[in-house]
Formats: structure tokens, sequence, C-alpha cells
């Protein structure tokens, strides 16, 4: 049977233990992120005790929660020490069947009894840089390329400053308000308070280019953040930028794009010799959540807040 345990009734400990023990990759659900980037807004459900368990993360609306992935989370899912595709199925019915989603992704490594809706990531294996570069197709080989025309004009830095913070807010797409904006940046300054990963930046003729937020899990990098100055100054400024990140440590650890079904950005990673998998999700529309709202599940009453 599945339980729901509120976020004061989680057992830290246990709930430690079963994600550092899992089968499946559970860098998204590690506390000490998601704590940041749900501001303690997320419950668990669990299966026999913390032998499988699913953190979900929610917004209050009209007194209900609302469940949403959180912000620079690409995947959550079910963790236990044996992925199983019938218990994982479980899971998934029950979240869709009695709480108000409106999305939620698994992670790659969830297995189903049943075809599931899909997305779409891209993952560099991790390897010698000289390796990884030969699978670079010939076009983004020498968009790389730094010529000596830029190279006087170049700068890589890795620290937060008042100038990283304005171009982020000149420069970010897909928000749709400036209080998103804030509450996005402010997500990033307390991960990167909290050396929940890496800050990159190109400087071209001491002007910001493109910002790069590269969360560290425990065998991937994650393209968590990336913004480029609108408009461009030159093309191949965000391949350069992705290229002098591989450079750092793609040796020693995978490289995810966190990312995207949009056929430009899918092109932009697949010319990085990256392959692509797939993982899970739930989606509703907005119709959809009005009917279950209006239906009245006992368990959404029951769960408020």
């Amino acid at each position: 049977m599945i339980k729901i345990l509120q976020y004061s009734e989680i057992n830290f400990d246990k709930y430690k233990s079963c994600i550092e023990n899992c089968v499946q990759n559970s860098d998204f659900a590690r506390r000490n992120f998601l704590d940041i980037v749900t501001d303690n807004n997320f419950f668990l459900l669990s299966y026999n005790g913390y032998d499988s368990v699913m953190p979900v993360h929610y917004k209050l609306k009209f007194g209900f929660r609302f469940i949403f992935m959180p912000r620079l989370c690409q995947q959550l899912g079910v963790f236990s020490k044996k992925d199983d595709p019938e218990i994982n199925e479980l899971f998934y019915e029950f979240l869709n069947e009695n709480f108000l989603v409106a999305n939620y992704t698994f992670n790659g490594d969830n297995n189903f009894t049943n075809q599931k809706a899909k997305k779409t990531s891209y993952l560099i294996k991790k390897n010698i840089y000289e390796t990884v570069k030969k699978n670079y197709s010939v076009n983004r080989r020498r968009n790389v390329r730094i010529s000596e025309a830029l190279s006087n004009d170049i700068v890589f830095r890795n620290e937060k400053s008042n100038d990283a913070e304005a171009f982020f807010t000149d420069n970010v797409k897909g928000l749709k308000n400036k209080g998103d904006v804030e509450a996005f940046f402010r997500i990033f300054q307390n991960l990167f308070k909290q050396k929940i990963g890496h800050l990159n930046i190109l400087e071209f003729k001491n002007e910001i280019q493109s910002f790069v937020y590269l969360y560290e899990g425990k065998n991937n990098y994650y393209l968590s953040l990336f913004v480029n100055n609108f408009p461009i100054i030159n093309p191949n400024f965000p391949s350069i930028m992705v290229d002098y990140c591989l450079k750092n440590f793609i040796e020693f650890k995978n490289f995810d794009f966190v990312g995207s079904d949009i056929e430009n950005i899918a092109k932009f990673n697949l010319r990085f010799g990256a392959v692509k998998y797939q993982y899970s999700i739930i989606t509703n529309s907005n119709f959809t959540l009005l009917k279950k709202l209006l239906t009245g599940y006992k368990i959404i009453s029951n769960f408020a807040p």
C-alpha cells in the first residue's frame, strides 16, 4: 500500500538511505537540492515503509495542492533497490488518479508495465576530452575553435557578480513575469551558496555573452541554466561555452543537456555527439484538472494543507 508522508512526517535518515542505495539515478532527489528548489514544499509517497519512495513537489492554488515539477529539477520518480515496473505503475496511477497533477516526470531508470508519454534528454558519457570531441559533428568542431581574433577578447570566469544577475534578468527566456525571474534567480543563488554545482561565464570584450549553471550529481553534470546574450554577438559563443565546460569535467562525469524536444535545441545537443534517452511523464490539461477538482476527489480534500 502506498502511504502519503507530509514533509514534517518524513524520516530523512531512512529517505537518505533509500536514495543512496537505489538503482535509479537519484541526483535530483537529494534532500539538499530538493529543499532549495521546492522551498520545502514537497511530500513523499512511500511503499512498504521506505523500500520505495517518490518525492512530489506541489504549489498551493485556491487552497489545493497542484503537482508541478520544481524549477531546475528535470526528473524525480520512484527510487528503490530494485526497479519494479509493477510497483512503479502503482505509484504512477496513485499520483495521477488522486492528485491534481499538472506535470510530473519520472527518471529514465523507471520502467512501467504500460506505455507512457515520454520526454527526451541528451547525454554525453564520460571519456577523455579529446575522444569526446572527435564525436562532435564537423561543423561543431569548427564552431568551438577559438580563432586568434577572438582569443584576446574572450574570458571565462566562475564567480557570481552583480553584472551576472543583471545579465540573467535581461536575457532569460520562458518566464512569464519579473516575479518568476526573481524566484528563479533566487533558487540559483541558494544552490550556488550551498556549492551544489558550478557557475561558468563567457565574457567577450568585458561583457557577458553566456551564463551556465551546472548542477553536479553523483555521476553526472546537468545543464540546469543556459542563458545567452540577445541579440547574440557571435553565433559560436554557446558552442564555445559548452565545449569549455566539457573540457573541465567530461573525463570524470557524464554530461546531461537536460532536454529538449524542441528541434533546434535537440540538434544543438546532438552535434556534440550526445545520445538521446527518454523518461516517462504525467501531464494533464487545465480542463482535466478542473474536472478533477469539481469531482472532489476525497484524497485531495483530506490532504489539504
